[in-house]
């Protein structure tokens, strides 16, 4: 089944660049074709990693790159290769709707951050439309609303 896919503007610093550079890296790695919810999820966990108040977090409910990676790869297969484009990223439907969201979370003054992202996967959860990062996150025994409680808190702090 071949999965509907956008070719979207890559978005500024502002929308989260470094993220969308990051999770279009591991869609390349995968052989996936384009970015997906997934790509998305494990980027923004890899960056969230790197900080102390969302590592606790992300340690304290059992997410890291790592597990993110091998829960992914069964929602994750080979498929076309990505357009070597520089200025676009070619996503699917659900990506776009969680970058969306993403901004929407962070709001009109502030740039997307990795957490951003990984709350809007959160609620997203319940959407069928927001692709397999949910699936990801179940396999992984991640309590969405407990989980989303804590990164809340977390960024409140910083």
């Amino acid at each position: 089944m071949q999965t509907a896919a956008l070719s979207v503007a890559m978005p500024t610093l502002r929308h989260g660049r470094e993220i969308v550079l990051l999770a279009e890296q591991e869609s390349r790695e995968t052989g996936y074709g384009f970015l997906d919810a997934e790509h998305l999820l494990l980027a923004a966990v890899t960056l969230c990693s790197g900080m102390p108040r969302f590592r606790d977090v992300l340690e304290a409910h059992g997410v890291s790159p790592e597990r993110i990676r091998t829960a992914s790869s069964v929602f994750i297969g080979a498929g076309a290769v990505c357009p070597d484009v520089t200025d676009r990223v070619t996503c699917t439907p659900a990506a776009a709707r969680i970058l969306a969201r993403a901004a929407q979370i962070a709001g009109p003054l502030e740039r997307v951050r990795p957490h951003h992202v990984v709350l809007a996967v959160l609620d997203g959860v319940d959407d069928p439309f927001m692709g397999a990062a949910h699936d990801v996150l179940e396999r992984l025994g991640v309590e969405p609303r407990r989980f989303r409680r804590a990164l809340r808190r977390a960024a409140r702090r910083g």
